[in-house]
């Protein structure tokens, strides 16, 4: 009879409100850690694949670096980035700097005449 009463008296504990309220509250706080750590997860994963983005990009960039580097190191290529930078040429050679005509055009594609004052103080009055 003596395992029978204990084993009531340990169910009364257990079912008891307060053991209840207590595991609840045990329940409660382990699933907010277990959220709470869940939610780290996430952002870390996200902050990783944005790394492993910016990884690429950096490597891909080193590459065409490389490529601009080995072409700069020989002498076609020195020349040629002196001369488009610098508009520099050889002894022999003249510098030629073409303007483009429909840089002085107006809107429409009208050219532009250049008054001088007087022209465009009588330009008021003529409703030209």
């Amino acid at each position: 009879m003596l395992p029978f009463q204990e084993r009531k008296k340990f169910r009364k504990i257990l079912y008891s409100k307060a053991t209840l309220v207590v595991l609840f509250f045990l329940v409660v706080v382990i699933g907010r850690g277990a959220w709470q750590i869940h939610q780290k997860a996430v952002i870390a994963q996200g902050e990783r694949a944005q790394a492993a983005r910016a990884v690429e990009e950096l490597n891909l960039r080193v590459q065409g670096l490389e490529k601009s580097l080995t072409r700069l190191r020989s002498p076609e290529g020195a020349e040629g980035e002196a001369r488009q930078k610098y508009t520099v040429a050889r002894p022999s050679e003249e510098v030629v700097i073409i303007v483009d005509v429909d840089a002085k055009k107006g809107k429409n594609g009208e050219g532009v005449e250049e008054r001088s004052l007087w022209g465009r103080f009588m330009s008021l009055f003529d409703g030209e």
